[in-house]
């Protein structure tokens, strides 16, 4: 800086408020400095018996010449001098306008309170207080209605006794049925058949020798089948368990399901619609097929046996057409179940 001084923050100077950065201005000549009233001679004391007055002391002349240089100003001595700029007074620093400009910040607005989710745990409890009250509600209502008398004879209130008779029997027969040994199997593998008719051999389109023999029931192919003359319905199977099981399932393939040379022979057949299961301990039960060349199958009650009947109870028309024959047949029978303890 011109004045020498060390610099500061601001944008002017702090000592001579020259601004930062532009040139020095070109040296003036000033005004001799006045001398501080401290460095001023002072008058010896006045005697207090002299009765003369004394006149009072002018300051001494300072001789003109150069003068001492005060920091920030050249002084040069000069016959006709000129006025000094008038230095502009500075109060106070303002860091507005003496700081180098800043970009401005957003305002985190503070005074905005910050929205929580406090309200959620407030409702989850008030959710949960009137459960539990719900809860205790019905809990005290439930232990008032089942309230029995000393005697156990029954409930008291009018309700209706806690067990009652057709409740009882069918759990105690739940707890009686038989539930055999072993892993589920095909009960009716190598079982015996014993069938009313069959029909005779006949040749296929390929001039093949096909018989219908009644123990291709229960051999696993879907292709061969026992078959009886017409309508069979009324007539009776007898199916014997190579070994007593207890049956779990029962079902059928309700027809002929052989495909050979384009030819579909389950249409061509007479399916059976309907049949009735009969079992060792005297029960029966009945059921009834689709039209679809599967095996359909039927839960049973757990009932052990190591004989089943199959009565035939309903079937559809021979089949139509110039491949049409007039027989009832069946392919499968599946007897599924565990071994017998």
């Amino acid at each position: 800086m011109a004045c020498g001084a060390e610099l500061g923050v601001g944008r002017f100077c702090l000592n001579c408020g020259h601004p930062i950065g532009m040139p020095a201005p070109a040296p003036s000549r000033l005004a001799p400095a006045p001398v501080p009233v401290e460095q001023q001679p002072i008058a010896p004391p006045v005697q207090a018996a002299d009765p003369t007055p004394v006149a009072p002391t002018s300051p001494p002349e300072v001789p003109a010449g150069p003068s001492v240089e005060s920091p920030g100003e050249a002084s040069v001595a000069a016959p006709d001098p000129e006025p000094s700029p008038a230095r502009p007074r500075r109060h106070e620093w303002d860091p507005r306008e003496e700081l180098l400009p800043y970009e401005e910040v957003d305002d985190l607005d503070s005074d905005v309170p910050i929205r929580g989710r406090a309200w959620i745990g407030w409702v989850a409890g008030a959710v949960l207080l009137m459960g539990l009250v719900l809860l205790l509600l019905r809990v005290f209502a439930d232990g008032a209605d089942v309230a029995t008398d000393p005697a156990g004879s029954g409930s008291v209130g009018g309700t209706a006794p806690v067990d009652a008779p057709g409740e009882a029997a069918a759990a105690e027969a739940a707890s009686e049925a038989p539930r055999g040994v072993g892993r589920l199997r095909e009960l009716a593998a190598g079982a015996g058949f014993d069938v009313p008719a069959t029909a005779p051999p006949t040749t296929d389109l390929d001039g093949n020798l096909v018989a219908y023999e009644a123990g291709q029931m229960g051999d696993g192919n879907p292709s061969t089948a026992w078959r009886t003359a017409g309508d069979a319905t009324g007539q009776t199977l007898t199916v014997t368990l190579p070994e007593p099981g207890v049956v779990t399932r029962v079902g059928l393939l309700n027809g002929y399901a052989k495909q050979v040379a384009g030819v579909d022979w389950y249409p061509n057949n007479r399916r059976i619609l309907s049949v009735t299961w009969g079992f060792d301990d005297g029960t029966s039960i009945e059921q009834t097929f689709a039209e679809r060349p599967a095996v359909q199958r039927l839960k049973v009650p757990p009932v052990q046996t190591g004989t089943i009947t199959l009565t035939i109870t309903s079937v559809t028309p021979p089949g139509s057409g110039t491949l049409g024959r007039d027989y009832t047949a069946i392919s499968e029978v599946s007897v599924t179940g565990r071994r017998a303890g």
